[in-house]
């Protein structure tokens, strides 16, 4: 059953002075295995990009589709259709055990070791298992790429309210700190200039997620998904990583380069992210 719905206008734009408007009805729904397995298992095979094939996908996405109780799925067509967008927090503190996950958790500890108070902070985390207070809960999630940014914060307030909900139950959704996974990419140094020199005002205006650190010379980096600067705002640490089986960048190369991004914020601070994303992608009213 939709758990909710909300009206959405969609914008299609073929040049920043052509916009037409499409108004799309997005169901929000629970899990439902037996239709959306594959599309889950596909979103992750996107999220994880070029390492796709390392982990077992099937094995992640029959834990994701076990926990009924948290997490949702949006779909446009009904809840017998296909998911376009999923949500899902998975306590990798209860599940240590799990094969796949357990395989996933290793990798991101394995890219985050190149900091190491991040790498820390996580260990801390995942060793207090005896310390139900104290779990880490892995929000892991993606969407089809023409899915608005609107759509996400009823999704991570869904979210934080069926985690109070599922705390009512006894059940073991009570963390400490989210670890939460993303996508980010980079043009190269000769595109950027390109774009900059010939559209600087639009760009400006369409990436709002841009990020440079101060005194950089290298390609911007872009988030894939504009809500995570809502989450970077509260994360206590940040890291973007390689993927292990992406191809090197040569000279020769064109398009941009797609790495991975976690961040790993206090649960206490969850509520803060939900309300700037719904501040700064608000959901429009229906006519």
């Amino acid at each position: 059953m939709p758990k909710r719905k909300s009206q959405k206008n969609d914008e299609d734009s073929s040049d920043d002075s052509d916009v037409s408007n499409v108004d799309v009805e997005f169901d929000f729904c629970d899990f439902k295995p037996e239709t959306d397995y594959i599309a889950i298992k596909r979103l992750l095979q996107q999220l994880l990009y070029t390492d796709a094939n390392l982990f077992d996908l099937g094995a992640i996405t029959d834990l994701i589709l076990s926990q009924d109780d948290v997490g949702c799925t949006i779909k446009t067509d009904g809840p017998e259709s296909d998911p376009l967008s999923f949500l899902a927090v998975l306590n990798l503190n209860i599940h240590h055990s799990h094969p796949a996950l357990a395989n996933l958790r290793d990798y991101l500890l394995s890219k985050i070791s190149v900091d190491k108070r991040f790498h820390e902070a996580i260990k801390a985390v995942l060793d207090a298992s005896n310390d139900a207070s104290g779990h880490l809960g892995l929000i892991i999630g993606e969407r089809v790429y023409n899915m608005p940014p609107q759509v996400m914060p009823p999704s991570y307030q869904m979210l934080q309210d069926e985690i109070k909900w599922a705390l009512e139950d006894n059940k073991p959704y009570r963390f400490s700190h989210y670890l939460i996974l993303s996508r980010i990419w980079r043009a190269s140094a000769e595109e950027e200039a390109e774009e900059g020199s010939s559209n600087s005002a639009a760009r400006s205006k369409r990436r709002k997620t841009e990020s440079v650190p101060e005194g950089a010379t290298g390609p911007k980096t872009h988030s894939f998904h504009p809500e995570d600067e809502c989450i970077q705002k509260a994360a206590i640490h940040s890291l973007d990583f390689e993927y292990s089986h992406q191809e090197p960048r040569t000279k020769e190369s064109v398009g941009t380069d797609i790495a991975g991004r976690v961040m790993l914020i206090p649960s206490s601070k969850l509520g803060e992210v939900v309300t700037e994303m719904a501040e700064r992608f608000p959901t429009p009213l229906p006519p």
